[in-house]
């Protein structure tokens, strides 16, 4: 006890020994009480919960404020999870056939992209999923997605390619709800001017008062289109990469959900103009130009409309209270490669019936770049509406590394009817961009159903 015992003026040799014994064991005993006590009330297990009956008296009542801001955090927990959906593979499946087909949504479908409508006698390229690695991939549901849309008007903006992808939501929407087409035509081959209604058309859900679109604007943003095929006119795209296009921006007030999608007209000849100045040219069809090729330019497409998108949303949020504007979400569906083999017109251009192996097709250069550009432009944009409080949030869907392996779903010669009806053919157009409906691009709109989802989920 050494240093711990009080030292008194009396000596300890002074006392009785006897009684010096006693007074070191009294006093340890006091010394080691209060330890003991503190030892028992470290160790003392937590209390468990207990159940409450009926007899037990209510726990107090959280504010309504406390609990709104509880419920909301639950919300946010329960929303579908990330998935990097990119990162997978085909596999072949038996489970039940497409929702839609050639004749039940014939009206709605390109003409050139009913592969069965036009003879397309294989039909081994609709038994296939794509399995990403790290989660599951419903199958589209139209109930969920028109639940989660209820009141919303969803829009695809970009090239053919946004409208493939729109067409192929309209006809699985539809295989469940009825469809109205409110604007633009309904038929159409690709020519003349049922073609130029096609670009611009909605429907209406009446069932869930939701509404789907397709803006035709295949540089995103404002820009001159080369005159088709060949006729008299301008033989290059231009492009105004400081404009909008406000074909469809103007409408951006009214749309929840954009899509945009685009990138194979950016392969053509065409000038780049920024603040009317020519800032570059690709395959440049003017004299003493200096070829800067069009990656640049397409990224600065994807920033200029996305751009809009957060922009327009921070305006409309500024002018009116927060709580009557609603959240937008911007989706960029990355680049779709081609699968040309050989000459365009060879009869075997693309004439698979299976999905490349894994590891027998490398994504090209040309494919990664425009996905690189896409992917980090709308991450670049997504930072920038939490900055200024757009509301919009801005996702990359990524197809690309999907779609470089289905060479198998393209129309090909099928895109007029029955092409080799007449025997074996030489030479036949082919279409090895687009997508048949149904086909593999009724993925993206799976992958678009759990965005959206997310999405909605997430929302304040």
């Amino acid at each position: 006890m050494g240093a711990s015992t009080p030292r008194h003026h009396l000596s300890s040799s002074s006392l009785p020994r006897s009684l010096l014994a006693k007074g070191i064991i009294t006093f340890a005993l006091y010394a080691l009480v209060p330890l003991a006590l503190l030892h028992y009330l470290i160790s003392l297990p937590s209390p468990a919960p207990q159940a409450t009956t009926s007899s037990s008296p209510s726990p107090p009542q959280e504010p309504k404020a406390v609990a709104s801001v509880k419920e909301k955090a639950a919300k946010r927990t329960s929303a579908a999870p990330r998935c990097d959906y990119s990162d997978g593979e085909w596999v072949r499946s038996a489970a039940a056939p497409p929702l839609y087909n050639g004749t039940s949504c014939g009206e709605t479908i390109k003409a050139g992209q009913n592969c069965e409508a036009h003879g397309r006698p294989d039909t081994g390229y609709l038994r296939w999923r794509w399995r990403p690695r790290g989660c599951a991939l419903p199958p589209f549901d139209p109930a969920e997605f028109l639940r989660l849309v209820r009141g919303r008007h969803v829009a695809f903006v970009g090239d053919s390619l946004a409208r493939n992808q729109c067409e192929s939501l309209v006809c699985l929407l539809g295989s469940a709800f009825p469809a109205q087409l409110v604007r633009g035509a309904g038929g159409g081959d690709g020519d003349g001017d049922g073609d130029e209604l096609r670009k611009f058309r909605r429907w209406a859900f009446p069932s869930h008062d939701a509404t789907v679109s397709v803006f035709w604007s295949p540089f995103l943003v404002k820009g001159t289109e080369k005159a088709k095929g060949g006729a008299a006119g301008l033989d290059h795209n231009r492009l105004y990469l400081d404009q909008p296009d406000e074909r469809w921006a103007a409408e951006l007030p009214g749309i929840d959900v954009v899509v945009l999608s685009a990138g194979h007209w950016f392969l053509h000849p065409a000038m780049f103009y920024d603040r009317g100045e020519v800032v570059g040219c690709h395959h440049c069809p003017e004299p003493n130009r200096t070829e800067t090729g069009f990656f640049g330019a397409f990224r600065l497409a994807v920033r200029g409309a996305l751009r809009e998108v957060v922009l327009r949303g921070a305006r409309a949020r500024h002018q009116r209270q927060q709580q009557q504007q609603r959240e937008k979400l911007a989706v960029v569906t990355t680049f779709s490669p081609a699968h040309f083999e050989g000459d365009w017109d060879s009869p075997t251009a693309c004439a698979r019936t299976e999905p490349y192996a894994a590891g027998e097709r490398e994504m090209g250069y040309m494919d990664g770049e425009m996905l690189r550009a896409e992917a980090e432009e709308a991450a670049a944009a997504g930072a920038d509406s939490r900055a200024r409080g757009a509301g919009v949030t801005v996702e990359a869907l990524e197809v690309t590394r999907m779609a470089a392996l289905r060479a198998d779903g393209h129309p090909g010669a099928y895109m007029h009817p029955f092409p080799f009806a007449g025997g074996a053919r030489e030479r036949v157009p082919n279409d090895c961009v687009h997508w048949c409906l149904p086909g593999p691009i009724d993925t993206w709109n799976e992958i678009l159903l759990q965005v959206v989802k997310r999405w909605v989920a997430s929302a304040p």
